[in-house]
């Protein structure tokens, strides 16, 4: 899983996880605690994040960032902190593109949506009626159901999964044949009765197909004419060119090896290159504004409603941080009756995020080159809904709870202690491990232990890692201390009771 190249371990992150139990609550809340006890009152985001982001970045691991705010529908300041190549020493900057993987998607929709505004298709049209270069294959599920809103909320019965990337200097298979299921992922069909949420890369392959099936032009061509020059996103492009590779921020691994330069067959799923102020350009155009229209007369104020409308209720991780998908986007109702937009991208090296309040016309990118990134956008999220004055969201309760198991785990480990303390100091408990007190029920809690503990170290902990990398590090460390202080209490069973 990439090269022999590793970050160094920092010092601050060995001192940590070699901390005794007492330290262990101290230590978890300045590893993993809430950014809310730093944001200084009256602070301005700017200065917040450029005093706190490098020391984010040191924490979780991740080698560079760059994050852009909007306000009132402006661009208002964007800032890059950290390294956007660890080999090369290249700094990040304003100017540093990323991969802004299924954020894409978002940009997509609006590709589609210019075609139903200009009455080229129609949202409930099966995608089908359009596919003139390509015959949809037999499935169990109809394509009638398979309708272009559908596809664009997930929401189609498309399969999950995406495409094999090659090395960039090599030609992927034709966008034709990865929907057939010859690009190293499934066959572009309706897998489960449309109408129920399953996010699709697939889906998102279709459309790129309808576009170049309705346009009789190349997608990457068109979304640059029709949706990314007029928004002035001068620096996004589909197309690697020598100039982007030598610029482009390199990702890396939640182990910090880098990850190759690669492409596939479809561009509409997650292949845009853009600066975390290109996004915002794009986020601030489906923003309310003092003096721009909305949708910067690219889409009309009617089609971005669309957008933004609620297709259907999210499942799973996603609707962990938000309510539910509409049209390229995902959406979320604040406490305060105000509308929350936003979409991540992740994929092998990188987490990317953008939140905004249409209504309001606030927006954060944030833009990483690493797959332990999310916690720190969480984190960053957070501070800027605090900043902004709006109420907590989905993502920041979401980074909250999954914080509970690791607490629950120093609770047990702490009762633990106690226990066994409190034993050996009365002589309540002793080192004999063949007792017949309560032998059964002990070897029992022995087996849990070692089953619960090989588990997660085989199965668990790569699953968590990859999604949260910093959290699987301290499940890891409280669940073996907690095993460890079982095993003991086996070992030093109470003694009995002298009559």
């Amino acid at each position: 899983m990439g090269s022999n190249y590793a970050e160094p371990v920092t010092t601050t992150r060995r001192q940590l996880l070699s901390a005794p139990l007492v330290g262990v609550g101290g230590g978890l809340s300045g590893k993993f605690g809430s950014t809310r006890n730093i944001v200084e009152p009256g602070e301005p985001t700017p200065t917040y994040l450029d005093r706190r982001v490098p020391g984010l970045l040191d924490r979780y691991d991740v080698p560079g960032a760059s994050i852009a705010l909007i306000k009132d529908g402006e661009v208002t300041w964007s800032g890059a902190y950290g390294t956007a190549d660890l080999t090369e020493e290249r700094p990040t900057n304003e100017n540093t593109p990323f991969r802004v993987q299924s954020i894409t998607k978002s940009v997509t929709a609006w590709g589609v949506l210019k075609l139903v505004e200009q009455d080229e298709i129609a949202l409930d049209d099966p995608i089908s009626n359009h596919l003139t270069s390509w015959e949809p294959p037999d499935a169990e599920y109809s394509w009638e159901e398979v309708t272009v809103r559908r596809v664009l909320s997930h929401s189609a019965g498309l399969p999950a999964g995406g495409y094999d990337s090659v090395p960039i200097d090599e030609e992927p298979p034709l966008l034709r044949e990865a929907l057939s299921g010859n690009g190293g992922g499934p066959v572009a069909r309706p897998i489960d009765e449309p109408g129920e949420f399953r996010y699709s890369n697939p889906g998102y392959a279709l459309l790129e197909l309808l576009i170049e099936d309705v346009t009789g032009r190349d997608y990457a061509a068109y979304m640059d004419e029709e949706i990314l020059s007029p928004l002035g996103m001068d620096r996004a492009t589909f197309s690697m060119t020598d100039r982007l590779r030598s610029e482009l921020a390199t990702e890396h691994f939640v182990d910090g090896t880098p990850v190759p330069a690669s492409h596939g067959p479809a561009n509409a799923h997650g292949e845009l290159y853009a600066t975390a102020r290109d996004i915002a350009r794009f986020v601030a155009a489906g923003a309310e504004a003092t003096e721009e229209p909305l949708g910067r007369s690219v889409l009309g104020p009617e089609t971005i409603a669309e957008l933004y409308s609620e297709t259907v209720e999210t499942t799973g991780f996603y609707g962990l941080a938000t309510d539910g998908s509409g049209l390229g986007f995902f959406v979320e109702t604040l406490a305060d009756g105000n509308q929350a937009v936003m979409n991540g991208g992740q994929g092998a090296g990188s987490w990317n995020w953008f939140h905004a309040v249409p209504e309001t016309g606030d927006g954060i990118v944030i833009l990483t080159n690493s797959e332990r990134s999310l916690q720190l956008i969480a984190d960053v999220v957070e501070a800027w809904i605090e900043q902004s004055g709006f109420p907590t969201v989905s993502l920041a309760r979401a980074r909250r709870w999954v914080r509970l198991p690791i607490w629950i785990l120093v609770g047990i480990a702490a009762g633990l202690v106690l226990r066994l303390g409190y034993g050996g100091i009365t002589g309540k408990r002793s080192f004999a491990p063949l007792s017949e007190r309560d032998r059964s029920i002990r070897a029992i809690l022995a087996g849990l232990g070692l089953a619960t503990l090989g588990l997660w170290w085989t199965l668990g902990r790569e699953t968590v890692a990859f999604f949260l990398p910093v959290i699987a590090e301290w499940v890891g460390l409280a669940l073996s201390v907690v095993v460890v202080l079982l095993l003991v209490t086996v070992l030093f069973p109470r003694t009995e009771e002298v009559k």
